[in-house]
């Protein structure tokens, strides 16, 4: 009887490791993706994809987020196929698409979300023409830019009036500080670290100027969507429920808390000025943003069928 025993209980140990080692050789199989973000709030829709990534029990891919300080090093590892996808600047996606990137948008990063700062206690009516103004932007390429020009447009000043210096996002608010910017325009939460810091303040949101202008989109790589296409399609399907799960302020600030060095505090103010929801890469808000770079005549601009894959953000 006490062999038996002993036999059973071997039995069921070798059991149990192979089980183990299959689900361990299922896991290895699995399809890692790998997604470039910087570490703004406009990419927190990511963070959140990859915690319903990680709570579904039979998911078909590994997510590994990227972390870049800066644009050009992201695009490079993207255009290059050193990472599979990215949530960036969709100027920035645009301009690769032009020049020949192996890339398609499959849905927007976020609605809203950005700001234009000044010096403390000024308005727009501060601003004259016959005076110059300097403003930082991420990139030229962004729809930051356009949005200073738009308001530029709008107060009526000379097309000289605003210069524009290219800086990282995390230097802004501190520029701004000691007086070497008038202003700038970012997305979050640089906005509210601006306010936090007691030296700026917000002169306009970007949806006073350009309602819901899209800024930053999710890119992915035609070889992950034509190779692994049901892994892509997974992916998008959690980024799509990701979204929607963003809404919830309370959930958006405790995962943003997790990736992000900020004080909570900027991050709750960031969630106030951001929002997520259906993440759909429309026509219609395309050839807005469209419309203002070949205005300013920016670069060649592609098509929305040649750039915009929106299959597997509506399958989702």
């Amino acid at each position: 009887m006490k062999k038996i025993f002993i036999l059973s209980l071997i039995f069921l140990i070798l059991l149990s490791a192979c089980t183990h080692s299959n689900n361990q050789q299922k896991n290895d199989k699995k399809q890692t993706i790998k997604i470039g973000y910087l570490p703004i709030t406009h990419s927190a829709n990511l963070m959140m994809t990859k915690q319903i990534q990680q709570q579904t029990q039979h998911s078909n891919y590994k997510l590994e987020l990227v972390k870049f300080n800066n644009w050009p090093d992201l695009m490079d590892a993207l255009n290059s196929g050193k990472i599979d996808g990215a949530s960036t600047l969709i100027e920035l996606a645009m301009k690769s698409k032009e020049k020949g990137s192996n890339i398609k948008a499959v849905a927007l990063g976020h609605h809203e979300g950005n700001v234009i700062m000044g010096q403390k206690d000024k308005t727009t009516a501060d601003f004259h023409n016959h005076r110059e103004y300097s403003f930082a932007i991420p990139h030229r390429y962004s729809t930051h830019y356009l949005l200073l020009e738009e308001m530029r447009k709008q107060l009526k000043l000379d097309d000289d009036t605003f210069s524009y210096h290219e800086m990282a996002p995390a230097e802004m608010p501190a520029a701004l500080s000691e007086h070497r910017i008038s202003g700038y325009s970012v997305a979050e939460p640089f906005g509210a670290l601006g306010e936090k810091l007691g030296k700026g303040h917000t002169i306009k949101h970007g949806s006073d100027v350009i309602p819901d202008a899209y800024c930053c989109a999710l890119v992915l790589r035609e070889d992950l969507i034509n190779q692994h296409h049901h892994v892509a399609k997974t992916f998008v399907s959690d980024y799509k429920q990701a979204g929607y799960k963003m809404n919830n302020k309370k959930l958006s600030v405790d995962v943003m808390n997790k990736y992000f060095k900020q004080d909570k505090k900027v991050l709750t103010q960031s969630a106030e000025w951001t929002s997520y929801g259906d993440l759909t890469l429309e026509k219609d808000g395309y050839n807005k943003i469209t419309q203002l770079l070949d205005e300013h005549k920016l670069f060649k601009t592609p098509d929305y069928k040649d750039f915009v894959d929106p299959t597997l953000y509506k399958e989702g």
